[in-house]
């Protein structure tokens, strides 16, 4: 029998068959799979026993989950939005051809923040949803956005990723509280799992504040779309847009063009990317 896995224990997994969800253990060799078995996949049930994992559309590490349809990006003003960490996401979700959102919670602390979210991804064509957990301001349109997909919230602890799952499905999970002394969010959520009703299934998953752009340094600047369209009139093919003369990217990021914030974190993550190939290449 298929089913899908809902949630990954230490030694067990949740599994939908059908319409119930079913306590599975995994044969052996599966768990010694290098990418294990994840939240979101597809896998084949004898006698409450995973005897094999289906071929994965897509698949990420953080959050670690598969075939999502949606993946929502969560900020807000507190903690302070990581927005390195929302482009690397949405670098991943544009690699693996699945739909991204960002999703501006608690609009009643800050109003500027929205502002600056369609400032800096406006452009690219990406949805921008403003939403309260709080005051249930968004909930129905974010709700019918999501109806018929599997979507994950993705993004920083105490963005409200939780608060956001309990409004919607009305559950009580424990809400993590925001640490005054760093301002940084404690992991309410710390494994990633499904919930699912009336259509809409939503992955619920642990905070984090590090991820990695899965892309190479060849394949980032094409993965810019309002770099690639003027990557043409670029001096040099192939030209990465980081210290290469008559770059046409820097010229319209210093004229104001182009978003100089979202620049100065491209070129932080090509460094990134760079030092972890030397790293390997060096093991």
């Amino acid at each position: 029998m298929r089913g899908q896995v809902y949630k990954v224990h230490t030694d067990s997994y949740l599994v939908k068959c059908g319409e119930e969800l079913c306590n599975c253990k995994a044969r052996g060799v599966l768990k010694l799979r290098r990418n294990g078995i994840l939240v979101g996949d597809f896998v084949e049930v004898e006698n409450n026993v995973i005897v094999s994992v289906c071929a994965r559309k897509n698949r990420f590490i953080r959050p670690n989950v598969a075939n999502i349809d949606l993946i929502i990006a969560v900020v807000s003003p507190e903690p302070k939005p990581d927005f390195l960490l929302v482009d690397k996401l949405l670098l991943n979700a544009n690699k693996e051809g699945v739909k991204f959102v960002i999703a501006v919670n608690k609009q009643d602390l800050d109003t500027n923040l929205y502002d600056y979210v369609v400032k800096e991804y406006g452009s690219l064509g990406i949805e921008i949803l403003t939403i309260s957990a709080k005051t249930k301001d968004g909930l129905v349109e974010f709700k019918n956005l999501l109806s018929g997909k599997l979507t994950v919230l993705a993004g920083q602890s105490a963005a409200g990723k939780t608060s956001i799952v309990n409004s919607i499905f009305n559950l009580t999970q424990r809400v993590g509280e925001l640490s005054e002394k760093i301002s940084r969010g404690k992991h309410t959520t710390t494994r990633s799992e499904i919930f699912e009703l009336d259509g809409v299934r939503l992955v619920d998953s642990p905070g984090f504040a590090v991820i990695d752009a899965m892309v190479s340094v060849e394949e980032l600047p094409d993965c810019y779309d309002e770099y690639f369209s003027v990557s043409s009139e670029c001096k040099y093919r192939g030209c990465c847009h980081i210290s290469e003369p008559d770059c046409k990217v820097k010229e319209l990021v210093s004229a104001s063009k182009l978003s100089k914030d979202r620049y100065d974190r491209y070129v932080e993550i090509y460094k990134e990317i760079l030092e972890r190939r030397n790293n390997y290449e060096k093991d």
